[in-house]
């Protein structure tokens, strides 16, 4: 009946060395040796008559023809649990592991999660925070929120936030910007719209005091601003919350257009077909949109 369908563990090996990226942690999530994932991934291979994997090492890279397989065999895995769990009443909680950076997670992410809990109670989200866009760690990462330009090869970018980047200050700080580049500045490390750009676009020839402090994050150039310790130049989404509860205001007229944006990663690894993983992404973006953040 089923003429053209492999054994079924052959097929299970390949997904999760595919989705995982390597035979040993394939092997750790099936229970089984890597020479025995290995085994059933060369037994498909030879049974489709194609080769599914590049080896290189330490890394499986996939060959288009199994670049075309993987979606194929990702959506039958899918249906089947999906329709056991229906049917049998198998069910439990499925999660999602979500990366993202501190700053975008705190002021944007968390005020917004109880909404997705509510729309979406039986999915648990496990949420990770980082420094840095594209840093390393061991968790698999089904959903990574990242900060550029949105061309990483690791993996699909969709965009979600790119707007303006503002001056802000406390309340009876503000001035002139010839006035306020004088500082103190709050400059955020690894930001490429600075106050010299902004300087370039609103008071050329004017002076440019040199950074009074320094930071790594958005989140704590915005706290320190907020105590009145200086000026900080972030971007609206990120600002908007400290503007909206009048803990900040725009400490001069005018800002500058923001040259990077934040974006939806999904790895390379991630099984984008998992319902879960397919209702989160559906969610950030109906948010982004509601939020008037995607470009």
């Amino acid at each position: 009946m089923f003429s053209h369908l492999p054994p079924l563990s052959w097929l299970r090996a390949f997904e999760a060395s595919a989705r995982l990226g390597n035979f040993t942690r394939a092997a750790d999530e099936l229970g089984l040796t890597p020479s025995a994932v290995s085994y059933q991934v060369r037994a498909l291979e030879a049974d489709l008559g194609h080769k599914l994997f590049d080896r290189q090492r330490r890394v499986l890279i996939l060959t288009r023809l199994g670049q075309n397989y993987l979606p194929v065999v990702a959506r039958a895995f899918t249906a089947l649990d999906t329709g056991t769990g229906g049917i049998f009443g198998k069910h439990r909680a499925a999660t999602v592991t979500l990366r993202g950076l501190s700053s975008f997670n705190l002021l944007w992410l968390v005020p917004r999660l109880e909404e997705f809990r509510r729309q979406h109670p039986d999915i648990r989200m496990r949420l990770l925070s980082t420094s840095w866009s594209e840093s390393g760690g061991r968790d698999p990462i089904d959903i990574d929120i990242r900060y550029g330009d949105g061309s990483w090869p690791d993996g699909q970018a969709m965009a979600l936030s790119r707007g303006r980047v503002v001056p802000v200050c406390a309340p009876g700080l503000a001035g002139s910007v010839t006035e306020i580049l004088q500082g103190p500045l709050i400059e955020i490390t690894g930001a490429i719209d600075t106050w010299d750009q902004f300087q370039h676009d609103h008071a050329p020839g004017a002076a440019v005091a040199a950074p009074g402090y320094v930071v790594d994050q958005s989140l704590v150039a915005l706290d320190m601003a907020r105590r009145g310790y200086g000026f900080a130049l972030v971007t609206d989404v990120l600002a908007a919350p400290f503007l909206a509860r009048g803990e900040l205001v725009p400490a001069c007229p005018g800002t500058i257009p923001e040259r990077l944006g934040h974006y939806l990663v999904l790895p390379q690894h991630s099984n984008s077909h998992r319902p879960e993983i397919a209702a989160c992404v559906a969610w950030l973006l109906a948010q982004a949109r509601a939020a008037q953040t995607i470009p």
